[in-house]
């Protein structure tokens, strides 16, 4: 397969590596447990981000679904319009993923390029997305699905678990690819909680999160403390008498306790600004 691909990419012109972090998935049963983790049925609406060749393009279409790939290098896209030219169940659109419109309801399979993950999930959250099985970077992977506590949890690992559950499915070698990347990768399948979680205010969470996580390792009365009288020093004692976990170091304050926690600040300022009001 790894011949195969280097004929392709030679004939098309495409020196991988330089354009976009392109590595190239030739591992078939790898990509058979990302179809069967989706669990695709006739029905489902499919986003491939980063089809390059099509290798899992063309398992995806044997489900009779409706697939859209998504591919920025224009030479790709056009080698994919031309490989499935008359098959009206995919949809070859040429362009920057991060930039486009995730259909509502649909499941993303693929294997991006590395370089976006961050960005591509982010995209893939403020979607109204089915499930998404993705594989990444394997440490990339450990940290969306990090335990509370753990090496690895951090805020990225919040973000996500605050709005999606995320479950390592299996490690993929480097020899999955071609050409064989410099790190190990996994596959992760990512679903949005149900209902969606109760953050009242999403720019007080981020920013909250963003704040506490710069020190994650320390207190939280201390770092909240540090936080509350630089955004919102008249709410910070109301605040810090109803906060339960003051004295729990940051990585052991799990996700639901965050929302709470940012929720608490929305609802003290709100509480102030009627006083004020009054």
């Amino acid at each position: 397969m790894g011949s195969w691909v280097k004929r392709e990419l030679n004939t098309l012109g495409i020196p991988p590596l330089k354009r976009f972090a392109q590595h190239f998935l030739i591992d078939r049963k790898i990509r058979q447990i990302m179809i069967d983790t989706a669990q695709l049925e006739a029905t489902d609406t499919v986003v491939e981000v980063g089809p390059g060749l099509g290798f899992v393009t063309t398992a995806l279409t044997s489900k009779q679904c409706h697939v859209i790939t998504i591919e920025k290098d224009r030479t790709l896209a056009n080698y994919l319009k031309n490989k499935f030219p008359s098959d009206k169940n995919i949809t070859v659109l040429q362009g920057d993923a991060l930039e486009m419109h995730i259909p509502d309801h649909s499941k993303i399979v693929a294997s991006p390029p590395y370089n976006i993950s961050s960005k591509l999930i982010l995209s893939i959250l403020e979607s109204k997305f089915k499930l998404a099985v993705l594989l990444l970077q394997g440490e990339f992977v450990d940290r969306l699905t990090a335990p509370v506590g753990s090496r690895d949890y951090g805020r990225l690992t919040v973000t996500i678990q605050s709005k999606a559950h995320a479950e390592r499915i299996i490690g993929v070698p480097r020899s999955a690819f071609y050409p064989s990347p410099k790190v190990d990768s996994a596959i992760v399948l990512i679903e949005p909680r149900m209902p969606d979680p109760p953050i009242k205010d999403p720019t007080i969470f981020n920013d909250l999160t963003r704040s506490l996580f710069t020190q994650r390792r320390r207190i939280l009365r201390g770092v909240l403390t540090k936080y509350l009288k630089r955004t919102y020093p008249a709410e910070l004692n109301h605040i810090l008498s109803r906060v339960t976990f003051l004295e729990r170091r940051i990585l052991n304050i799990a996700p639901s306790e965050l929302i709470d926690l940012s929720n608490l600040v929305y609802k003290v300022r709100i509480e102030t600004e009627r006083v004020k009001d009054n």
